[in-house]
């Protein structure tokens, strides 16, 4: 059976997060401990924590995300075909690890990167996200336009979610509870995938154009076009641009229903399979995220 493999992101986090696989399994005791090598400070430490407030933090919780979804994958890969790949957002990183885009250590390197930038963004330009239920896309880009928001994830037909400045965000929700439109404001440190993250480019552009990369071993649905991508070129171009572009997860997994009606949902708890089956209830998904699952 070929499965499309797809890896959550940022805010999939979780306390205590891989302890139970590195206790258990030699290639997660030796990934974590290169990554703690790598990185330069303990990352295991705010990982195996039960307290969560370290952990959240863009900086820390991209970089555990990362490992802990790569470790998942290469103990489940030889068990399971892949055809196509695809990651939510930060998820996009791990789906490429996956498809041999890049060794762990370039894309640990690479997402290091990414984090400190996003959170100096969070820093300097403060701002949130809100998920926004029941309202047609165009709707809701009129108001965004309006008040100088921006629609960051289209999560699914039904499910959009908008980011950017405090103040924006605060009036593009009273407008859009206005029109009856139910308004969920999100647990995140910043405005993600919007205008006020454009500083974190250079910097992730600039690891993006010096790190070696290898040809795919199969099609990347990428967030930032929602198009399978076998280019080098065209995967690099993508990631870049995601980090102040909309999502476009919606898209994505109808591209993906495309290759293959199986999804394999790898992270470290379960997040994206409700989000698919609002796309499309007929798709089939196994989550794998834990030491249970395996």
């Amino acid at each position: 059976m070929k499965n499309c493999f797809i890896f959550s992101g940022q805010g999939s986090h979780r306390p205590g997060m891989s302890l139970n696989l590195y206790k258990t399994f030699q290639i997660a005791k030796d990934r974590i401990e290169l990554s703690n090598k790598i990185l330069g400070y303990d990352i295991s430490e705010i990982m195996f924590s039960s307290e969560e407030n370290v952990l959240r933090q863009t900086q820390y919780a991209q970089l555990a995300i990362f490992i802990h979804s790569t470790i998942i994958f290469d103990l489940i890969k030889d068990q399971k075909e892949c055809v196509a790949v695809a990651g939510h957002s930060l998820g996009e990183f791990s789906a490429l690890y996956a498809n041999n885009f890049f060794d762990f250590e370039t894309g640990l390197q690479i997402v290091d990167v990414r984090a400190k930038a996003m959170h100096e963004c969070e820093l300097n330009n403060p701002g949130k996200m809100s998920a926004v239920i029941g309202t047609s896309i165009d709707k809701i880009q009129t108001i965004c336009d309006s008040v100088d928001c921006q629609i960051a994830n289209i999560n699914s037909d039904s499910q959009i979610v908008i980011s950017g400045s405090e103040e924006s965000i605060d009036l593009a929700s009273e407008n859009l509870k206005n029109i009856g439109s139910k308004v969920i404001p999100l647990s995140v440190s910043g405005a993600f995938h919007s205008k006020l993250m454009s500083d974190a480019k250079n910097k992730l552009s600039d690891i993006i154009n010096t790190s070696r990369f290898n040809e795919v071993s199969f099609p990347i649905v990428s967030n930032f076009n929602a198009k399978p991508n076998r280019s080098i070129e065209e995967i690099k171009h993508a990631l870049i641009e995601q980090i102040d572009n909309p999502v476009q997860w919606s898209k994505s997994i109808k591209s993906l229903s495309e290759l293959s009606n199986e999804f394999i949902e790898i992270g470290p708890k379960k997040v994206l399979s409700n989000i698919i089956k609002k796309i499309d209830d007929s798709l089939t998904i196994t989550t794998y995220n834990s030491i249970e699952n395996l």
